[in-house]
């Protein structure tokens, strides 16, 4: 190592920071040598998962790494941001929850768990109200592959970027809530490399408007929904415009689209109305993969295992994210491969 030029140190640094941070934090630990060199792919990928506080202390570190090595900037590629934090986890008792024995001692045990869970998570909404912003605004412009789970995050601020290079983009819960649609132009994509996009519509029930996506991402090539449900009627009927016949102009140049249908409601004795909607929902589903003008793989609805002990299914949301995403920073098949999460062509 200590033979090897700068510039081929440098270059097999990107290759070894594929991990999400720990392999460029540990190459700066090294040496002074190793630390300069590998400097511009330290923050080639970074995972940030757990807390607002992780993501300041990146926020800091980004800017005096920076500020060190002007010449060299070293640029995030691909990033996971997680805004789940730890504010809703609940540590867990010894003594175990007494049961309610009257109905109105199980609405109060509601209502205290519900005012419980929405002051953790305005306490955390506000939190990550001072971080995103800034963090957005620091490594927009040098995405590649960017996996937001944004969970209830209710973002106040509006976040004035574009991501021109961003060529994969996967979200849990809905579109960005710091960059609405709404408030932005149309005849300037906001995403205009964006080759791959994949939408797990889980715990917010929020509108995703694909029009919308089509003017600001107009070389997607691949789509993905994940836990499409029948309800927004907004997010059926729109995915069911951009892959139709009847707007050839929307994601004109997209070639395989993928569906997951939401879990199947629980089995019982008798099919209940909600079997029934399932079932048709079911059926219109492969109503319109037959009239799309792409392939459509419509998946088998989706499945979620029991979360094992000590996990929560937030965490498990998370874990499953960020494996698929760690797959396509090198470049293997992620949520992309046919079966349980899709497969690549």
């Amino acid at each position: 190592m200590d033979k090897l030029a700068v510039e081929l140190l440098t270059l097999i640094s990107f290759y070894a920071c594929t991990d999400g941070g720990y392999t460029g934090c540990s190459l700066s630990l090294v040496s002074r040598r190793i630390r300069d060199a590998s400097r511009p792919a330290r923050f080639y990928s970074v995972s940030l998962v757990t807390s607002p506080t992780q993501v300041q202390q990146f926020i800091d570190c980004l800017q005096k790494e920076r500020a060190r090595s002007p010449d060299m900037l070293p640029r995030v590629r691909h990033l996971i941001l997680s805004l789940f934090g730890k504010g809703l986890e609940t540590k867990p008792s010894t003594i175990p929850p007494r049961q309610p024995t009257s109905r109105a001692e199980f609405l109060a045990s509601l209502n205290r768990r519900t005012q419980h869970w929405r002051a953790a998570q305005d306490n955390l909404d506000g939190q990550y109200e001072l971080t995103i912003p800034t963090l957005i605004r620091a490594v927009a412009p040098d995405l590649y592959t960017f996996a937001l789970i944004q969970a209830q995050w209710r973002s106040s601020s509006i976040v004035r970027c574009s991501f021109p290079l961003l060529r994969e983009f996967t979200l849990c819960g809905g579109d960005p809530s710091f960059l609405p649609f709404a408030f932005l132009p149309s005849d300037r994509p906001l995403y205009p490399s964006l080759r791959r996009l994949h939408h797990i519509l889980a715990w917010t029930g929020r509108d995703v408007d694909f029009m919308q996506w089509a003017k600001h991402a107009p070389n997607l090539t691949h789509l993905r929904v994940s836990r499409l449900d029948h309800l927004p009627l907004i997010t059926v009927d729109t995915l069911d415009q951009v892959i139709g016949d009847n707007y050839p102009e929307c994601f004109p140049h997209l070639r395989r689209a993928m569906i997951e249908p939401h879990p199947a409601p629980p089995p019982c004795a008798q099919m209940s109305t909600a079997h029934l909607i399932f079932r048709d929902f079911l059926c219109y589903l492969d109503r319109l993969a037959e009239r799309a003008r792409v392939p459509v793989k419509v998946l088998p609805p989706c499945k979620i295992p029991p979360p094992p002990p000590g996990t929560n299914p937030q965490q498990m949301c998370i874990m499953r994210v960020r494996k698929e995403w760690l797959e396509r920073v090198v470049e293997g098949d992620g949520c992309w491969q046919e079966g349980m999460h899709g497969n690549s062509d």
